[in-house]
């Protein structure tokens, strides 16, 4: 699967909610998420652009590889996300591969949707107030047509595309 995604940081969620809604975004729910990187055993995913996290999203848990970015406007990338049962051994056994941790990303994630773009406002511990826009795909070929979409979204929202981060939450932390 391919995550076409925009981040951009705002200012005033209240705001950004309230256009969201008036382009016909729904309240979906709020969530608490926390998010365990670890950095790569024969390679450093830094350097790479990849990244390998075990989330927990209010008690249920998954392992997620991203692949690195494949254009320079977006952080669209493959990404391959598995439900696991229990998040502390799947960190014992990463760590006992090799795997080295890094310090945990935390956010609080309001979902909205409309269709199937999903805007989350994401409030991340220590960095402050973000939007991202995300789409899966499946045929590589949808990408520019999705970031179309995404780009009259931030218009709608009177956000400029130069206001778009290509960062991580992990990279804006500067792990």
């Amino acid at each position: 699967m391919i995550e076409v995604e925009i981040k951009v940081k705002i200012d005033d969620k209240n705001k950004v909610v309230e256009q969201l809604k008036k382009l016909g975004f729904k309240f979906i729910k709020k969530k608490f998420q926390e998010d365990i990187y670890f950095n790569g055993i024969d390679r450093d995913f830094r350097e790479t652009d990849e990244a390998l996290r075990i989330r927990d999203e209010d008690g249920n848990f998954f392992v997620t590889y991203k692949g690195p970015k494949i254009d320079k406007i977006s952080k669209t990338r493959e990404e391959i996300e598995v439900k696991i049962e229990d998040k502390e051994k799947m960190r014992q056994i990463f760590k006992k591969l090799g795997f080295k941790e890094v310090p945990p990303i935390r956010k609080i994630r309001e979902i909205y949707k409309k269709e199937d773009i999903e805007a989350s406002i994401d409030d991340v511990e220590g960095l402050g107030l973000f939007l991202e826009l995300e789409k899966s795909i499946s045929d590589i070929n949808e990408k520019d047509k999705v970031l179309e979409e995404m780009m009259e979204i931030l218009k709608a929202l009177n956000i400029s595309k130069d206001n778009i981060i290509r960062k991580s939450y992990l990279e804006l932390r500067g792990l």
